[in-house]
């Protein structure tokens, strides 16, 4: 396990004598970034310790870790042994009281439509709450509070219509029902929430459900990016209309049941023209599924079920393409636009880079990363480059539907007890991989590159990177086999060109990596300010500090220096 790097800190952030409040604006991918920079203080050394059954680990004291923090605070927050976040700094010769990289707190206001639309949206919430409309069901609540039994039971029915069971009887009551919120990284898109109700439709029998609702943003700006990108609609048709397309290709063939488990069930699904909308699934921590939760990163069991999937999702979205590919641009125009591609999105992401510039100056061992950073990614055009790479599509069988954002905050893991030991097919563990909002056509090894940089330790990916390759490579290529495609006849498909395509993926999966991975540093750094008890602040402050390490390793990743830095 690494230990937190020693990196120079700065000042508190927090108002005078308070806590800082809850950072908002709008991922760049799957996340939101808060200001930090500033030098000259002294470090400490604090004893940390890691883990809690809360985060997925057992308690336990770590060796004492030598991380920085302020000796010259500017207001009462205990001093913070993390080595970057979790500090202000100064933005353009002014300290700045919001988060600096927040995509839209500071754009001008709504239009006059948006602005209807907004207002529309707020009645529909108070409709929702108001007990003496009779008949009054609003199919998308607006927020966890609008979530009401009768809802709850529209939601209900629609699981069992989909397992093929008969609908509530009228006499059903509800002896239980509970909303929480439930968010477990940076995403700022939605609002999620996990819903559990006891229900009892007879005399005798007694039933429980688990659902989790997407819902939208709670903060106006968010929503008014949510609005204009139309991103509920399109998650819906993902979910409704894409995915199952795929699955109905693969009807008859050995991968009929790939998607069965490793995407998440969707249930139901409502959006209006407003742009408001609602997403809910089944739990799949009810079924034994858990975020992966260690801050060093995937294992590489967990990586390698990854690959093992995605190659053969790939295959599915490659195959498709080549037999009805017309079609399939016809039908799901959203495949050919990106969720993030967008004049804010572009300036939240020059914030993001100018936070990681900040990072690499702070690192008095790193200055040769900052002045390769800043010459090979300079603010201004870094974001126009990595929007591009997100899009970037290849005229071979590498060409298929991709996920947009693999990255290990989209996924969940379970042990898999019932394997056969003597079925070479299944894995250890199971995957389901989340949120497939910004799925899109573009070039399989964008997935590859960004999973591997944003969620892997660069030891791994040194040791370890050609297995892999290889692996994706080698079940890619069977998959297209199986689903009919001929490839002894298909141009482009050799290891050595998907090697390259891999490498040029790179450069794209880097900036987005650097943004994911800021912008959950600062979603941690949140949680230091919010947690009362001071074990869990310890925990946290640990693991921002790995946090960071990977932050700084990704620059040293081999591909990426051999291909881009040169």
């Amino acid at each position: 396990m690494a230990t937190p790097i020693a990196i120079p800190g700065v000042g508190g952030r927090c108002g005078a004598g308070g806590a800082s409040s809850p950072p908002s604006g709008i991922p760049i991918p799957g996340g939101h970034g808060l200001g930090h920079g500033g030098s000259g203080y002294k470090p400490l050394a604090k004893k940390v310790m890691k883990g809690t059954e809360e985060d997925g680990y057992s308690s336990q004291c770590s060796s004492p870790a030598s991380s920085p923090c302020s000796s010259d605070r500017s207001c009462n927050t205990p001093p913070l042994s993390t080595s970057y976040f979790g500090k202000q700094m100064l933005y353009n010769g002014e300290t700045m009281s919001t988060p600096i990289s927040s995509v839209v707190v500071n754009q001008s206001p709504p239009s006059p439509a948006t602005a209807k639309r907004l207002l529309r949206i707020r009645k529909m919430s108070d409709m929702c709450r108001k007990p003496n409309v009779t008949g009054n069901i609003s199919t998308i609540p607006i927020q966890p509070k609008d979530i009401n039994e009768s809802w709850a039971k529209l939601v209900i029915n629609q699981h069992r219509i989909k397992h093929y069971q008969p609908p509530l009887p009228q006499t059903a009551v509800i002896t239980r029902f509970c909303v929480n919120d439930c968010k477990k990284s940076s995403g700022d898109l939605s609002t999620t929430c996990r819903i559990s109700v006891d229900l009892k439709s007879d005399a005798d029998t007694t039933c429980n459900y688990v659902f989790i609702a997407k819902l939208l943003p709670a903060d106006d700006p968010c929503r008014v990016y949510v609005f204009e990108s139309n991103v509920f609609e399109k998650e819906i048709s993902i979910y409704f209309e894409l995915l199952p397309c795929l699955r109905q290709f693969c009807e008859g063939t050995a991968l009929e049941k790939l998607m069965h488990d490793r995407v998440p069930a969707c249930i139901y699904g409502s959006n209006n023209c407003d742009g408001a909308g609602v997403l809910v699934f089944e739990c799949a921590q009810e079924q034994g599924f858990k975020h992966p939760t260690d801050p060093d990163g995937l294992s590489l069991d967990q990586v390698m079920t990854t690959i093992r999937f995605m190659a053969k999702f790939h295959a599915m979205g490659s195959a498709l393409l080549i037999k009805k590919g017309k079609l399939i641009n016809l039908r799901y125009p959203f495949l050919s636009s990106n969720v993030y591609s967008s004049p804010q999105m572009a300036e939240g992401a020059k914030r993001l880079f100018h936070i990681y510039t900040e990072f690499l100056k702070s690192v008095s061992e790193a200055e040769d990363l900052h002045y390769k950073f800043t010459k090979y990614c300079a603010e201004d055009c870094a974001a126009k480059e990595m929007f591009s790479c997100l899009r970037r599509q290849v005229d071979n069988p590498f060409n298929t539907v991709i996920h947009g954002e693999l990255w290990e905050k989209n996924m969940m893991f379970s042990e898999n007890t019932d394997r056969d030991v003597d079925n070479k097919n299944e894995d250890d563990a199971k995957i389901v991989v989340l949120d497939w909002k910004n799925a899109k056509i573009a070039s399989a090894t964008k997935d590859l590159a960004f999973f591997l940089l944003s969620s892997t330790s660069n030891s791994l990916r040194e040791d370890c990177l050609e297995e892999i390759l290889e692996t994706y490579y080698k079940i890619f290529c069977e998959s297209l086999e199986i689903l009919g495609v001929v490839t002894s006849e298909c141009q482009g498909l050799s290891y050595e060109e998907f090697r390259t395509d891999y490498a040029v993926s790179t450069k794209g999966a880097f900036l987005q990596s650097v943004c994911v991975l800021v912008q959950e540093l600062s979603f941690m750094e949140h949680k230091l300010f919010v947690t009362e008890s001071p074990h869990q602040t310890a925990i946290h402050i640990q693991n921002l500090g790995l946090y960071e390490r990977r932050a700084l390793e990704i620059m040293y990743d081999r591909v990426l220096n051999e291909t881009h830095f040169v």
